[in-house]
């Protein structure tokens, strides 16, 4: 894989040095008809913190013993890396080929059936305006795990780790030092290392491919596309058509590089004026694809995974895609206009989220990677007792949007909100409800028995209501910049749980979370609270200057980004751009400074990184 890798890389460096010669940053017009972008980076991340520890010489000698303790912290991300060590060292190569088919087959768009039938019916059937196809190719890398520290590209370390909770986990029945322990733990992290490269650090895929038809008031789109609707950013609330891939960096990667196609039909009518409404049009969609975010996500071993711990075999992750059915269609449509200088829309669709829906079962010897306490093709089991299943079920987006201009502000008002109907949610043990630590009698015949037994279902529907209100300005301060603006944005995002405090019958203690541990008792998890509040704020100019010692010219576009989460958690994003078409440079700082170990920030509240990229947009 490494040479295989290596030669990706050289291809990427090779690709952008042959275009470098081109003027136009925009795009290559390979010919009156067809036109090529492309854009590629290399980048490297750099962790400027130590991870959450679980590694055997961090902890106290006395957690061997009683690992219950207070001060003995086991789970968290895995696997340990040192602040200072790469975390990403990532290649992307992207190239669009748009080819405008008009001039190729004017002569024959007259015989388009509709056409003709409209014609034979004395409707008059307006020229066809647009018809052309899109290709997009993306190649993705990531060398960490070739050549990276330690625990990434050998992971001798999570060795370690793995075998410090296999010990705790067996009560000693693994004796520590032993060579089943070190056997068990062997097989344990060969078969993340297995999996981890062949998911994480390489993709080279036909990204997106689809065929554009416009003709009159009516507009279609068939094929693997991306569609983005609402109007806010980072967080999404009508946004959640297309599935967003995470295992490449997290959402420290922008949004858009992210968002994943799907095999889809697009359609939108210009409806033109309706009384008071103006340029009001109506716009549906309808895909059929298995395509989810989770699958097949960031596996363990990547430092983008949630954080779960040393992987020992006890719970097992399983991945199901949907199957293509009816039933599993996504779709819907909005309706947009204007009304007194405002852009209203209104949306309904189905959906499958990027979360999954967690389900805990008792593990069988059918499931993949399932060991029992005896041998295994010469190595030694170690019990799997639960068995986590992620699924994605539908959740229904009904909500509405609105955009007006502030020209004396010099600024736009943007609001978003949206209630999702029976989003499934997790519903488990937390510390609150659940006092003490490990196996207590109350963890176990509350929640493990009854989900071991099948009596249990930690999957709960819930309907939610999310919204969310952002003030974008350009304003001057000329006494930092005399002669450009600054670019000023904010977003308040709320989210309230419907039912949060309803329980069922069978585990009265149980509470609504997500399915991380807490790290200082992995047999808790992370709560969620009813209500939710988080703020994000972004400001960045841009300067004109010359590079030192030269007559050369480039933009400087110095800039911050801030999320606040009221639980009590912050991330914070200096950045500065240097750019000189078709060039650009990249250097930011993502410091997570979290009180608290909640969702959805503070779980990362380990994975503060510098990024350094060199970019080159075609």
């Amino acid at each position: 894989m490494a040479h295989r890798l290596g030669r990706f890389g050289l291809a990427v460096a090779l690709f952008a040095a042959g275009l470098m010669t081109a003027r136009d940053a925009r795009a290559l017009k390979i010919s009156d008809t067809i036109n090529l972008t492309v854009r590629a980076y290399g980048n490297v991340r750099i962790g400027t913190m130590d991870k959450q520890s679980t590694r055997p010489a961090n902890q106290p000698p006395e957690c061997f013993a009683t690992p219950n303790a207070d001060n003995c912290v086991f789970g968290g991300t895995f696997p340990y890396s040192h602040a200072g060590d790469v975390i990403q060292n990532r290649y992307f190569l992207e190239m669009k080929w748009q080819h405008d088919l008009i001039p190729w087959t004017e002569q024959y768009l007259k015989y388009a059936p509709w056409t003709m039938i409209g014609n034979a019916l004395g409707a008059k059937m307006p020229d066809v305006t647009s018809f052309r196809y899109y290709l997009t190719y993306r190649g993705e890398a990531d060398s960490l795990y070739n050549w990276g520290p330690d625990p990434y590209s050998h992971q001798g370390q999570s060795l370690k780790e793995i075998e410090t909770q296999l010990f705790v986990a067996s009560n000693g029945n693994l004796p520590w030092g032993s060579e089943a322990l070190r056997k068990t733990a062997q097989f344990r992290v060969d078969r993340v290392r297995n999996r981890l490269r062949a998911v994480g650090d390489y993709r080279n895929r036909l990204f997106q491919a689809f065929v554009d038809w416009e003709q009159g008031p009516m507009f279609v789109r068939f094929g693997r596309q991306s569609l983005a609707w609402g109007e806010t950013d980072v967080f999404r609330l009508l946004d959640n058509i297309n599935p967003v891939d995470n295992s490449f960096g997290g959402f420290f990667l922008d949004l858009d590089e992210r968002r994943v196609p799907l095999d889809m039909l697009r359609m939108s009518y210009n409806l033109g004026s309706i009384g008071p409404l103006d340029q009001a049009f109506f716009e549906g969609y309808w895909a059929f694809d298995r395509t989810v975010a989770f699958v097949p996500g960031a596996p363990a071993g990547s430092p983008w995974a949630n954080p779960l711990g040393p992987p020992t075999g006890q719970t097992l992750v399983l991945l199901e895609a949907p199957e293509l059915s009816a039933h599993n269609f996504r779709g819907g449509g909005r309706f947009v206009f204007n009304l007194a200088d405002t852009t209203f829309t209104l949306a309904s669709y189905q959906t499958m989220f990027d979360i999954p829906a967690v389900r805990f079962r008792a593990a069988v010897p059918t499931d993949p990677g399932y060991t029992s306490s005896l041998a295994i093709a010469g190595q030694p089991g170690f019990q799997s007792v639960i068995s986590n299943v992620q699924t994605a079920p539908l959740v229904w987006v009904n909500g509405a949007s609105m955009t007006t201009a502030l020209p004396k502000l010099f600024s736009v008002l943007r609001a978003e909100a949206a209630v999702f109907q029976n989003e499934a949610l997790f519903r488990g043990p937390t510390e609150t409800g659940f006092a003490g630590k490990g196996l207590t009698g109350q963890y176990v015949s509350e929640f493990l028995s009854p989900v071991l037994n099948g009596t249990y279902d930690t999957v709960v529907r819930r309907n939610t209501f999310n919204m969310a209100l952002g003030w974008d300005t350009n304003q001057y301060i000329r006494f930092l910049n005399p002669n450009q603006t600054f670019f000023i944005s904010t977003q308040f995002f709320y989210r309230h749980i419907f039912g949060m405090d309803r329980n069922g019958s069978v585990c009265q203690s149980c509470r609504i979370g997500v399915p991380i541990p807490e790290p200082n008792n992995p047999t808790r998890i992370v709560p969620l609270v009813e209500d939710s509040f988080l703020q994000t704020f972004a400001i960045n100019t841009t300067y004109n200057t010359k590079v030192p010692w030269t007559e050369v010219n480039m933009q400087v576009t110095p800039g911050f980004n801030m999320f606040y989460d009221w639980q009590g958690m912050f991330t914070f994003q200096p950045n500065i751009r240097f750019i000189r078409d078709p060039f650009r440079f990249i250097v930011d700082y993502s410091a997570i400074n979290s009180g608290v170990y909640r969702y959805q920030l503070g779980l990362v509240r380990d994975r503060s990184n510098v990024r350094m990229q060199l970019e080159y947009v075609l």
